[in-house]
């Protein structure tokens, strides 16, 4: 690890690395400490607990890849900002496949809950991009939160497809895009 990362940032770190090799029951404190170089009472200083530990590593990691969806081109529409959203966040997932592993696996346990999903601040941007897009009729007028789960569910799977299968990288970067796009557009039909 770099030093110029804070100890929390480095147990942060070192805890999701170990939460994903090992899922959560598997890992003690004093693995996550060890692996991080700090001593146990500086990750107590830090963190109160392993759910702590677990609850931050997942709002840590869920801000770097939100983090992604922010793109520096403002004048370009809709479609485009949407398949640069799409790049970037499949490039920092395949560069950072612990901490997508690590999302994925928060999600899919029992920690995620509807309060921490209620104190999760790290979407309110991207909710409030995707409302404005259907208010301007620009992608389709449906629940947001159920454009979201759609475009979340083949933004995962073409990461995991992605992640097993590297040397289809250039293929399904488009293709995958295509079914996002066809997803969410509005059909010029549909709007007769």
């Amino acid at each position: 690890m770099t030093d110029n990362i804070s100890k929390k940032e480095k147990i942060i770190i070192a805890a999701i690395d170990l939460f994903v090799d090992r899922g959560f029951d598997k890992v003690a404190t004093a693995d996550i400490s060890k692996s991080a170089g700090v001593a146990t009472g500086t990750l107590f200083h830090h963190f109160s607990t392993k759910d702590d530990i677990i609850i931050s590593s997942y709002v840590y990691a869920k801000r770097n890849f939100i983090a992604q969806t922010k793109t520096n081109e403002t004048a370009c529409d809709v479609r485009e900002h949407l398949r640069r959203m799409w790049n970037n966040l499949i490039e920092w997932s395949l560069a950072h496949k612990n901490e997508f592993g690590f999302i994925q696996q928060f999600v899919n346990s029992a920690y995620y809950k509807k309060q921490i999903m209620q104190e999760d601040d790290t979407w309110l941007e991207l909710l409030h991009w995707w409302k404005v897009a259907i208010l301007n009729k620009q992608i389709k007028d449906v629940p947001v939160e159920f454009l979201i789960k759609m475009f979340s569910t083949l933004l995962y799977s073409t990461i995991d497809f992605l992640i097993h299968n590297p040397q289809e990288k250039e293929k399904y970067f488009q293709v995958s895009f295509a079914l996002c796009w066809d997803m969410v557009r509005i059909n010029t039909d549909e709007t007769k």
